[in-house]
């Protein structure tokens, strides 16, 4: 593990608000979302696709919102498609951060219930953003990750927009999630204060470098009304 990041203090949206509009959502979370956007932008020199997934130790840290809020705002900043693919199945909420429709999505794509054209959703007001949703609720399937498939889908969706953040349940706990990492070029991990343990924060970063994947950094969510972002964490 290296040298634990500098706390920089930032306001930050209510963890379980849902998003009336996209636009109020970005002006009150920017200077976090300022923080992250800009180091994923800094990636894209000389790729044409940069791909970054965003985890927690445990449910409930807020990663959604981090997701979709960096989603929009690399949007909104570089002029450039972006796709946010939120993979957690069981609880999925992006479509109502983003104000799409919710199904079918990424779980129906891997049951093959659904093809992709359908399932991606434009976001309104974001004509450069694009969100392919969790899809209909359900337990994700031991193994379904590493099926021909689901692999295909993968591969395919790193391809679909010059930026593609991945919105992944907790890696720890979801071993199944852990396929995506084999998909991205760095990882943002989204912590809850008083709530994610020293322990699982270390183990979940020592997983993502031991899968040579760089960590761009660490968001913590410390109450309902504020976030920091932690710099530094770097290979």
């Amino acid at each position: 593990m290296s040298k634990p990041p500098t706390d920089h203090s930032q306001p930050t949206l209510p963890r379980h608000a849902l998003a009336g509009d996209l636009q109020d959502q970005l002006e009150v979370v920017a200077p976090l979302v300022d923080s992250i956007w800009t180091q994923i932008a800094s990636l894209a020199e000389g790729k044409k696709h940069v791909r970054v997934l965003f985890t927690s130790p445990q449910n409930q840290a807020g990663t959604t919102l981090m997701t979709a809020a960096t989603s929009a705002a690399l949007a909104r900043n570089m002029r450039a498609n972006v796709m946010m693919v939120e993979t957690h199945m069981r609880a999925p909420a992006a479509a109502a951060y983003l104000g799409t429709e919710s199904t079918p999505g990424f779980s129906d794509l891997l049951l093959g219930h659904t093809e992709m054209e359908t399932a991606v959703r434009d976001v309104p007001g974001s004509p450069d953003l694009h969100l392919l949703p969790g899809g209909s609720p359900r337990p994700a399937i031991a193994g379904e990750f590493s099926t021909r498939g689901a692999q295909d889908l993968l591969q395919s969706l790193m391809t679909k927009a010059r930026f593609v953040l991945f919105d992944a349940p907790p890696l720890i706990e979801y071993r199944e999630a852990r396929g995506l990492l084999g998909f991205v070029d760095a990882a943002v991990i989204v912590l809850q204060s008083r709530v994610s343990l020293k322990s699982q924060t270390v183990e979940l970063a020592d997983l993502i470098e031991n899968a040579r994947v760089p960590i761009l950094g660490t968001v913590l969510n410390r109450h309902e009304s504020e976030f920091s972002f932690l710099q530094g964490r770097r290979r």
